[in-house]
């Protein structure tokens, strides 16, 4: 008889779960508890954490929690432990947490520390990573360049070592550099004056404020004056700039050297996909014709007009895209208007929303700077002119205080032709579609 019981309680242990080993499925989480953290306030850690008390265990939301801490870089080790209870099982959090910096310091600069806080991007507080210590150098670095400092040079002394517990900088500065003056080499189509309208580099306001030499703003000059030159036909201008510093490395003289290349022409002009208007009248009233040379204004005032064409007789929805055509030909271009007029529409309800107390009578008077009603072809050159006349009309000076304009717009659900007004985001009058 001793014999057997004994056996009966070695197969009781031998079925008892391991108090630390993994749930399975479908156990009771009792409780979910952080351990480790002394910095890290819980209330910071808790919202990475979906693993929740009175739900069943989920190992793969365990695993997601673990992934979402880690990714916060507040900790070195994330891992997780339980604890069984007669009611379930005790999800424990393990966290280390990465040191924190005890100290941010900027040697040998001279501009201002709130400044410098706020480009480094990094404080007291925040944990030691090396990764973050030198992004916040490279953005100072960038910062002092964007400041006329276009030879300062910034170092990490302090910060990307293990066991550094502060960040620190050295920054050598340099001569802060200005531009004294732009100028322009090559160009024939445009005089400096002109050309000094399309680049944000000048010369600092009386020479005192502003003005440094910035090479990133300098990029996009060229660039903006890439995009200038190709509006006007010139497809393959190249533009580089030189910077001519004076003896003290201090001011420079700064210029863009311009390769203008050939200006494209127009060879022909054509208008496709018009059913509504013979191809021949439309192509008659555009600005840019056969022989005259490229100019992007113009092309684009092409496109309005053919969609205004269109808007007029109805078709609000009609799409018009222009599809310069580059020939073998150096210098020569085919202009084509692709149209798509897609259907025609009617005024179905005209609504009108105002937001807060709506008086009939003020609902009328929107309705009367309308030039549209119910059954109307749609014009949409006649709903421009409504709709500066209710902006123009002074009905809602409240809401242009605010930055709101009343605005007309128009829908067509589910194959309704509508016109509907609404407000600009939220004010003056706003519609939906009709029934009919």
């Amino acid at each position: 008889g001793g014999l057997a019981l004994c056996a009966a309680a070695v197969a009781v242990r031998a079925q008892s779960p391991d108090p630390a080993a993994p749930p399975g499925e479908g156990e009771p989480v009792v409780d979910v508890r952080v351990v480790g953290n002394e910095a890290v306030p819980l209330h910071k850690i808790a919202p990475h954490i979906r693993t929740r008390a009175g739900r069943v265990f989920d190992a793969n939301q365990v695993e997601d929690d673990v992934r979402r801490l880690s990714k916060t870089r507040q900790f070195v080790n994330v891992t997780t432990t339980y604890q069984r209870v007669p009611e379930g099982v005790i999800v424990v959090f393990q966290v280390v947490e990465r040191p924190t910096l005890r100290y941010v310091r900027y040697v040998g600069a001279t501009l201002r520390r709130k400044t410098l806080d706020k480009h480094s991007g990094i404080k007291v507080g925040d944990a030691v990573d090396p990764y973050l210590v030198e992004e916040a150098r490279r953005k100072i670095d960038e910062y002092y360049k964007s400041k006329g400092f276009a030879r300062s040079r910034v170092t990490v002394v302090e910060g990307i070592k293990p066991g550094d517990r502060g960040a620190v900088f050295l920054i050598n500065e340099g001569p802060k550099q200005k531009v004294f003056d732009v100028e322009f080499e090559g160009n024939t189509i445009a005089d400096d004056g002109r050309l000094k309208t399309q680049i944000q580099s000048k010369p600092p306001m009386f020479y005192l404020f502003g003005g440094g030499v910035d090479y990133e703003q300098i990029n996009g000059d060229v660039d903006r004056l890439t995009s200038y030159y190709r509006s006007l036909g010139f497809f393959g201008a190249k533009i580089s700039h030189e910077l001519e510093f004076g003896e003290d490395h201090q001011w420079a003289t700064l210029r863009f050297v311009i390769n203008e290349g050939p200006r494209y022409k127009v060879r022909s002009v054509s208008v496709v996909g018009a059913k509504q208007f013979p191809a021949s009248e439309l192509e008659a009233a555009l600005q840019l014709k056969n022989g005259k040379y490229f100019d992007q204004g113009g092309m684009t005032r092409d496109v309005s007009y053919l969609q205004d064409k269109y808007g007029a007789i109805g078709f609000v929805y009609s799409n018009v895209q222009a599809d310069p055509r580059f020939l073998e030909t150096p210098g020569e271009l085919d202009l084509v208007y692709q149209v798509e007029e897609g259907d025609r529409y009617r005024v179905g309800r005209i609504d009108v929303r105002i937001e807060g107390e709506v008086p009939h009578t003020r609902v009328n008077t929107v309705l009367n700077r309308i030039d549209l009603r119910p059954g109307d072809i749609v014009d949409t050159r006649k709903i421009r002119d409504s709709e500066r006349r209710l902006q123009a009309s002074g009905l809602f000076l409240s809401d242009r205080a605010q930055g709101i304009m009343p605005r007309i717009t128009w829908q067509a659900p589910d194959g309704v032709e509508t016109i509907a007004s609404e407000p600009n985001p939220d004010g003056a009058a706003r519609g939906q579609s009709p029934d009919g």
